[in-house]
């Protein structure tokens, strides 16, 4: 059996269920081929390189999957008479793949990774937005002198005497 990988982007105002669609008619395909899912990445709504049927963003999705070859022209077929997907590249990941389960269980390890990569990216954005409402609302905590770090940053002390005066300081 040979691994190809499956890469597709949905338009981005797609609704759940249409997805789902999308996503079972390919795993019909595969299954009818007797072909294996091996996994199925949802890489979330990101901005195109360039505007495709005026959509700016899409959704992008993988799909690796085990099979003899005949499938990849059944799931292209598919992707391009479906209106809501953008666009498609299948590409053949591994010429032969001899010990099947062993690879399977190497998917699901790699399943287990993205999701857990995946949580933490969204904990990451949910902070990030969080510390934006905060700096919106005009919570910013405790004023700072300035005067400190525009010393240490321009280098108005540098050991041998001052390089630099400040303006609020009388001249010698």
């Amino acid at each position: 059996m040979r691994e190809y990988e499956f890469v597709y982007v949905i338009q981005p105002d797609a609704s759940v269920e249409r997805e789902a669609e999308i996503h079972g008619r390919i795993d019909q395909v595969i299954s009818d081929f007797k072909g294996r899912l091996l996994l199925r990445d949802d890489w979330g709504k990101r901005r195109l390189a360039y505007e495709i049927k005026k959509f700016q963003k899409g959704h992008y999705f993988q799909v690796n999957y085990l099979g003899q070859g005949k499938e990849v022209a059944e799931i292209e077929r598919l992707m391009r008479i479906d209106a809501d997907v953008l666009r498609y590249l299948s590409v053949q990941a591994n010429d032969d793949v001899k010990d099947i389960e062993t690879r399977v269980v190497e998917a699901a390890k790699q399943a287990e990774e993205q999701a857990q990569r995946r949580a933490e990216r969204e904990k990451e954005r949910a902070e990030r937005e969080e510390r934006e409402k905060e700096r919106e609302r005009g919570d910013r905590g405790p004023m700072v002198d300035d005067d400190d770090d525009v010393d240490r940053r321009f280098g108005a002390d540098d050991g041998e005497g001052r390089r630099y005066q400040r303006d609020d300081e009388d001249e010698e």
